[in-house]
């Protein structure tokens, strides 16, 4: 899941260089939060794994996505209140964004789950 992190990461982080060549600076500082869960998953799996050569437990593993999770959410939340003019935009905004990041951490948490507490790959 290491290597699926980063390309996530890559992805939000060229989307939100496209908006900013787009002379659309405000959606691109509003999309960074995106970027922040997967990011904290792909450094801390390669971290623990390729550097460390160690196996974090589950419970670890789930209170860092968790801690990510509610970093991402709360500074998007705060971005949309502050960043978005248009009050059409906001609620959409958020909805979709707190969305793909609760979705996001509950693939990373099974994924740990079946691989960490079953052996699962």
């Amino acid at each position: 899941m290491i290597g699926e992190s980063f390309i996530i990461t890559g992805l939000l982080l060229i989307a939100s260089a496209s908006l900013f060549r787009a002379k659309r600076k405000k959606w691109a500082v509003a999309t960074l939060p995106l970027a922040v869960l997967p990011a904290v998953n792909a450094l801390v799996g390669f971290t623990a794994v390729v550097l460390l050569k160690a196996k974090l437990n589950f419970v670890t593993e789930m209170c860092i996505i968790m801690g990510a999770l509610i970093v991402s959410c709360t500074w998007t939340g705060f971005l949309t209140a502050t960043l978005l003019n248009r009050r059409k935009a906001r609620l959409p905004y958020m909805i979709g964004s707190i969305a793909f990041n609760v979705i996001l951490a509950a693939v990373f948490i099974h994924h740990y789950y079946l691989v960490l507490e079953l052996g699962v790959r």
